[in-house]
């Protein structure tokens, strides 16, 4: 009876740790994930960075361009045609504050353009303005990119020493931009 008792136990323990293992490596290791832009549940935040980040985002000013209506047209510049061309994704913590976003639409059959990365302060230097950049790049490379572009800033310092990190090399400057490309 005792053995039993003990194989009962043992195969109890083994099961509660083989549980609580699984609950360590495929949720609390899951983190936060990238999700589709929602403009009711993310307009707001997105916004709130744009106003805060203008300087790296859009250099031009608010009369250069709308980010209210890039998000609820999905259009990468303020021109009709590119409507709903734009995708945008989201990443959110536990308790639902935004960490940052990702936005990119096909220019060409064959080449994508990164639109916009940005990730709120308090969640810098944690790996997600990667995590958000690799979603977008793969998702334009699935879409058949073999040419991914981005504009960014010359006093934008700390971006452009991230995109090197990652792969991306500068092409050259106009102005105040800096452009840059990734070859899949």
């Amino acid at each position: 009876m005792k053995k039993t008792i003990k194989k009962i136990v043992a195969i109890l323990l083994f099961a509660f740790a083989f549980a609580a293992a699984g609950w360590f490596f495929f949720v609390r290791q899951a983190g936060p994930q990238v999700i589709e832009f929602d403009i009711a549940r993310d307009g707001k935040d997105i916004m709130a960075i744009y106003d805060r980040d203008w300087d790296w985002l859009i250099p031009g000013g608010r009369d250069s361009f709308s980010p209210e209506l890039m998000m609820a047209y999905r259009a990468p510049m303020q021109n009709p045609l590119y409507a709903g061309r734009l995708k945008i994704k989201v990443m959110r913590d536990d308790n639902d504050a935004l960490i940052g976003f990702v936005a990119w639409y096909m220019k060409s059959a064959d080449v994508g353009v990164l639109n916009f990365l940005d990730v709120n302060p308090e969640y810098r230097g944690k790996g997600y303005a990667e995590i958000l950049l690799r979603h977008g790049m793969d998702q334009m490379i699935k879409a058949g990119a073999k040419k991914l572009e981005m504009v960014t800033y010359t006093h934008n310092a700390r971006a452009r020493k991230f995109y090197n990190r990652m792969g991306w090399r500068e092409k050259g400057t106009e102005g105040k931009q800096v452009h840059l490309e990734y070859y899949p």
